[in-house]
């Protein structure tokens, strides 16, 4: 990697990028104005010489939560969980409503679920209320106890 110029000021360059065409590695943030610095160039003029103030340069990145979509969170594609993959709503817990890997009844992730005592086993996710569909689905974390060889403390989260 070449370091930063020395510089204070070129005319009549034109501005070559070079890029390799061998991946860069695994990480979704990575794009080439990541790898080449020009990013946090690029937010310094933009908050520097906007004609309106509206932030500092970290305002304008989308690896800061200050500055990343909320929706998407930087990613620039926003991940949107596909329910009939994740939960058949027409079973019980008992039935195996759960289709996750892992989740199979009589499972360690199942019983997290049937034993914590938020829900009904025998009862059709159809007819969950909507107090009961959000706990099962996205229950923020919560203390619970299972029997299982003992009594075993655990915490419970909605299953999305």
């Amino acid at each position: 990697k070449y370091g930063e110029v020395k510089a204070d000021h070129i005319e009549n360059l034109s501005t070559p990028i070079i890029i390799d065409q061998s991946r860069i590695g695994d990480n979704s943030r990575s794009t080439l104005g990541t790898i080449t610095d020009i990013n946090s160039f690029l937010r310094a003029l933009y908050s520097r010489f906007g004609s309106t103030y509206i932030g500092k340069a970290n305002m304008f990145s989308f690896n800061d939560i200050n500055g990343m979509c909320p929706e998407c969170e930087g990613l620039g594609k926003k991940l949107v969980p596909n329910m009939e993959e994740i939960v058949d709503m027409n079973k019980s817990l008992n039935e195996g409503a759960i289709l996750l890997s892992g989740f199979g009844v009589g499972s360690w992730h199942w019983k997290l679920f049937t034993e914590s005592g938020f829900f009904d086993n025998d009862k059709k996710i159809i007819d969950y209320s909507e107090e009961e569909l959000q706990k099962f689905l996205y229950g923020e974390a919560e203390k619970i106890k299972i029997d299982e060889v003992g009594t075993m403390n655990l915490t419970y989260e909605g299953l999305i």
